[in-house]
């Protein structure tokens, strides 16, 4: 089931971008190729290039990558080829701990007890049915988004994004996203919150690959900030993000009307969704994480949770 059925601009011109891809590579390299078709409407055909390819050589330079790597005066990104395991240059100062249970005491009673973050275009981008090989290559650059603004602020360099082989596209944290991110890790308000992901990836070995890999902050993943992920649209999971929040319910034991949820809910409502039916606070993020929308959500939960007296 695809839940790409809405049409999009980018579609026609991702199905260009593979043929194009497809007629390149008959030419320069020795690969088998494969064209799928997906989708169920005229409307939503997709395109999605498949490549299995033996590299003879190093680097091809002629695979572009769809999605170019983020470079930006102030968050620069620099990619190392033989890069396996990345090492911060500066050492982790965080205190950062996700707790195991939802009884630990919280340091501020009316900060939700799970904060819920969808994956792709709410965190991060591009999304992971896009791309044609899992991101396998860590990218380094600056962690700190504000280190260019903050005065005295130290240069923290680590794993920025996860780039799919050498010209591949690179995920990237939504500066907003990294922010937040940063946010839950450092300041002592969050204490005793849990953090989840709820994605209905269509590659959801994309993901964790994204999530074991980029860091947060110096020796910090996102990995080991998320306590609990639901991935994916298989089993037990479907492509309604109320499937995800039964399972997270059932695994972490945390009440729905505990829970905030943050999703960009550009193909669906999700946020509706799982408010409707489980009373789970929840704030969109159509345009990828803002740190003003992360505030957002706390503040909609800050209120709800002093209206029940909680």
């Amino acid at each position: 089931v695809n839940r790409r059925q809405p049409y999009h601009p980018s579609h026609h011109q991702q199905s260009i971008h593979a043929i194009q891809l497809t007629l390149l590579l008959s030419t320069k390299t020795p690969v088998a190729t494969k064209m799928i078709l997906r989708g169920n409407s005229i409307n939503s055909l997709k395109c999605i290039l498949v490549v299995q390819t033996f590299f003879l050589n190093s680097t091809q330079s002629f695979l572009t990558p769809r999605h170019p790597t983020f470079t930006s005066s102030s968050n620069s990104i620099k990619f190392n080829p033989n890069l396996s395991t990345m090492k911060s240059s500066k050492t982790a100062t965080h205190n950062f701990s996700s707790p195991t249970a939802p009884n630990v005491e919280k340091e501020d009673p009316y900060m939700p007890t799970m904060i819920v973050f969808d994956l792709d275009d709410c965190l991060w981008s591009p999304e992971m049915y896009t791309l044609y090989a899992k991101p396998s290559i860590p990218v380094e650059g600056d962690l700190n988004p504000d280190f260019a603004i903050e005065e005295n602020a130290e240069r923290e360099i680590g794993v920025t994004g996860m780039k799919v082989i050498a010209n591949g596209p690179t995920v990237t944290l939504f500066d907003g996203a990294r922010k937040a991110l940063r946010q839950i890790a450092l300041d002592p308000k969050f204490k005793g919150v849990i953090v989840a992901a709820a994605s209905s990836s269509e590659e959801p070995t994309y993901s964790h690959a994204c999530l074991n890999n980029i860091e947060v902050l110096p020796g910090l993943t996102m990995r080991d900030m998320f306590k609990y992920d639901q991935i994916g649209r298989t089993g037990t999971l479907t492509s309604r993000k109320t499937t995800h929040f039964r399972a997270l319910h059932e695994e972490s034991g945390v009440a729905y009307n505990e829970m905030l949820f943050f999703d960009d809910c550009n193909w669906g409502d999700h946020c509706a969704d799982v408010t409707a039916n489980f009373g789970v606070i929840s704030q969109r993020t159509p345009r990828g994480m803002q740190i003003s929308e992360f505030h957002q959500g706390l503040e909609k939960y800050r209120k709800e949770a002093m209206a029940r007296g909680d």
